[in-house]
């Protein structure tokens, strides 16, 4: 069933629709919310969309390097066999 769901950072408010099930959409909002707080102290010096650009690219970096290692180790267990 699809719902919006609200996600506080600072002061604003974004609002999504949503699918997923709730659990999930509050782990993700949450970490979501703990990415914030590493950028919160700099938010007034270079705005929302800037900090949420920051972790949108951090969190792709993240998922480069996490999918490399996986390709690496799926190799290493492929030659094993």
């Amino acid at each position: 069933m699809r719902r919006t769901v609200t996600l506080d950072l600072g002061s604003r408010k974004y609002k999504f629709s949503t699918t997923d099930p709730q659990r999930e959409v509050e782990k993700t909002m949450n970490e979501i919310k703990e990415e914030f707080k590493n950028y919160s102290d700099v938010v007034d010096k270079y705005g929302y969309d800037r900090i949420l650009l920051m972790i949108l690219l951090n969190n792709v970096q993240e998922k480069l390097m996490l999918k490399q290692r996986v390709e690496e180790l799926t190799k290493k267990l492929e030659e094993r066999e």
